[in-house]
């Protein structure tokens, strides 16, 4: 025992030395952390996806089964599909945003363009397996994504490599695509799920952000009332998984002006929480 004292206090030093320096904080590093390193990251990814494969065989029995929010729709003849989001529901990209949390510097859209071209994002757990499920049973996946247009094919690569089932890069539509008249759309996924809903029955959505299953307008409180005739479908129709390390929600507090230094964006950030004493 006596022994570990030395050594103890050198440890302490150390650490007291590292706090002097003062190194700057990263608002991504605890929602990394976990991402990375907490089983129930995986459990949850595991859960979500094995609860989406039981309902498959379900939903493709029942003909009026719908997993669009908008006016009922005639259905016959549709062949069953899927839509699905890729990064963070399907792909891991969290490897990057830990880069620049180890090199201190912000998040870098040159590196990630740079990722999505050597296309090595490996699967979430449970994905492979849930998307592989459905193509046994014929039903199409829609990759609906953010990534930007003339990324199809590293992403089809990236799916590939994966072990996702995709026969086209026509399944993949990026933000902006001209796929249903929705150039004008942007990242707004709306358009886009109205055109697959012409091609095909959807019979489930997938995603890591509210914008995956309905058009992200107005306050919290504003997208939880447009969602509430929905909050039968999660776990049902609609599959939410867990990505606390960007969205939407990230740069709300500071309306995304992305030019602001980061201690003013984190000056913003804590304006919106509600402290109890």
């Amino acid at each position: 025992m006596t022994r570990s004292v030395p050594l103890l206090a050198a440890l302490l030093a150390a650490l007291l030395t590292g706090c002097q320096q003062n190194p700057p904080a990263n608002d991504q590093l605890d929602a990394v952390l976990w991402t990375q390193t907490s089983v129930e990251h995986d459990l949850l990814f595991r859960q979500v996806y094995a609860n989406a494969t039981r309902q498959l065989d379900q939903a493709l029995a029942d003909p009026a089964w719908d997993a669009l929010a908008q006016a009922p729709r005639p259905l016959e003849g549709l062949a069953p599909a899927l839509i699905v989001d890729i990064d963070e529901t399907l792909l891991d990209n969290v490897p990057l945003n830990a880069r620049a949390i180890i090199k201190d510097r912000s998040y870098d859209y040159d590196a990630w363009y740079l990722w999505v071209d050597r296309a090595k994002a490996p699967a979430l757990p449970g994905a492979v397996d849930f998307l592989q499920a459905a193509a046994r049973r014929g039903i199409t996946p829609y990759y609906l994504t953010n990534r930007e247009p003339g990324q199809e094919q590293a992403t089809l690569k990236n799916l590939r490599r994966a072990g996702f089932p995709i026969d086209s890069p026509a399944q993949i539509l990026t933000a902006g695509t001209a796929i249903g008249g929705c150039q004008a759309s942007g990242s707004d996924k709306t358009c886009r799920r109205q055109w697959v809903g012409t091609q095909a029955r959807v019979l489930m959505q997938v995603g890591d952000s509210f914008g995956d299953f309905m058009a992200t307008t107005g306050s919290q409180q504003a997208q939880l009332d447009a969602a509430r005739p929905y909050f039968g479908w999660l776990g049902e129709r609609w599959f939410l998984l867990p990505n606390p390390t960007y969205g939407s929600w990230y740069s709300a507090p500071y309306q995304g002006h992305e030019g602001l230094s980061e201690q003013q964006k984190r000056a913003f950030k804590h304006k919106v929480l509600k402290p109890q004493y």
